[in-house]
């Protein structure tokens, strides 16, 4: 599987390094949450899904990351992981 990084800075410059959550509102956006640890301010990136889909790579796309293949079934733990968000596959 590959897929592109987002670039998550705070205000203040510094990246993310460590998230409090991820999740997804009402109106179908992405939320990332995080505390800066530069200014320890609370920052968040909000970005709708079609603007996620607009970002996903090509498969030829070089700027991508290639996770190593673990060998199990990504479509049962993508179950699990959309129902706990509470999400119905």
């Amino acid at each position: 599987m590959r897929f592109r990084r987002l670039d998550l800075v705070c205000e203040c410059g510094q990246p993310a390094i460590r998230f409090h959550a991820v999740g997804f509102t009402s109106e179908y956006e992405l939320v990332i949450h995080w505390v800066c640890v530069k200014c320890r301010k609370q920052a968040y990136v909000v970005k709708s899904l079609a603007d996620c889909c607009k970002q996903c790579p090509d498969q030829e796309d070089p700027s991508t990351v290639s996770l190593p293949d673990v060998g199990f079934d990504r479509r049962a733990e993508d179950a699990r992981f959309l129902q706990s968000l509470g999400i119905r596959p």
